[in-house]
């Protein structure tokens, strides 16, 4: 009788722009055959996770996900100041359009998307209805975008709860968890100066490190940790994404980091 393999789960962690390495992880997993039988996603890896969980196309994931900026900015020119500065609303149309109007039954790989209960304090997990409202939730910046409520519930991104949920992934059934760490650089030298102490400066340094620590509590379950290397981007990275050509490198990162696991990965599986 043929010994049944290990099942896999991948997780795609939280990171805003950050997040493209997320394709370069999925590429080179791929390029060496490894097997992908679970997939839970927080922020944009929701976004990520539900596109390939979806149609299985790294290709057409790729475009969708460093290019398309037009149609990105567009969904982003709906101005409110109610609970934040984009409703949300064109956002999750564009969405639904670009996973064709998909239910979590649709799925070809089984998928749970992190939001976090804006109440509670919670993480939220979703498993089944609408993808794309599960994607808006999760990706739902406080400040940023406007709450989502769903189910009684209001939500925002999943990173302020579970930035790398490889406990889910782990429930799910997997055997072997390889999760995805976007927050994996906590020491900045050049903000240690006196010119750099401003008051924003010190704001977004102070998430920074609260993201390392949380992120570093998240993966405590995970048998392989990939981290690529990822600019401080920070709070700007939707700028930086319209306004500089840092995607490919991000992509290229998340594939050089999943190559030196690869080996080991192998032999475990």
């Amino acid at each position: 009788m043929e010994k049944q393999r290990k099942k896999v789960g991948l997780v795609l962690g939280s990171g805003g722009v950050r997040g493209f390495a997320h394709i370069g992880v999925i590429k080179k997993l791929l390029e060496h055959n490894i097997p992908i039988d679970y997939i839970a996603g927080s922020s944009i890896g929701a976004w990520v996770g539900a596109y390939y969980s979806l149609f299985k196309d790294v290709k057409n994931l790729e475009e969708y996900t460093l290019e398309k900026k037009r149609e990105k900015f567009m969904s982003f020119l709906e101005p409110t100041f109610s609970g934040g500065l984009i409703k949300g609303d064109k956002l999750e149309k564009l969405l639904n359009g670009w996973l064709n109007d998909a239910d979590f039954k649709d799925l070809k790989i089984p998928l749970a998307i992190v939001a976090t209960d804006l109440v509670t304090g919670e993480a939220v997990v979703f498993k089944k209805g609408k993808l794309a409202t599960a994607v808006r939730a999760s990706i739902s910046v406080p400040t940023l975008f406007t709450p989502v409520r769903i189910d009684n519930k209001i939500l925002v991104d999943g990173g302020l709860s579970n930035p790398v949920p490889d406990d889910v992934v782990r429930k799910m059934g997997a055997d072997i968890v390889i999760s995805v760490n976007l927050d994996n650089y906590v020491k900045n030298e050049e903000f240690l100066t006196d010119k750099n102490k401003s008051l924003s400066n010190t704001a977004i340094r102070s998430i920074n490190i609260l993201r390392y620590h949380l992120s570093r509590y998240s993966t405590s379950s995970s048998d392989f940790v990939i981290e690529p290397y990822t600019p401080n981007i920070g709070i700007k990275s939707f700028r930086d994404y319209f306004r500089s050509n840092i995607a490919t490198d991000l992509v290229k990162n998340g594939e050089i980091e999943t190559e030196k696991i690869i080996k080991e990965l192998k032999a475990v599986l």
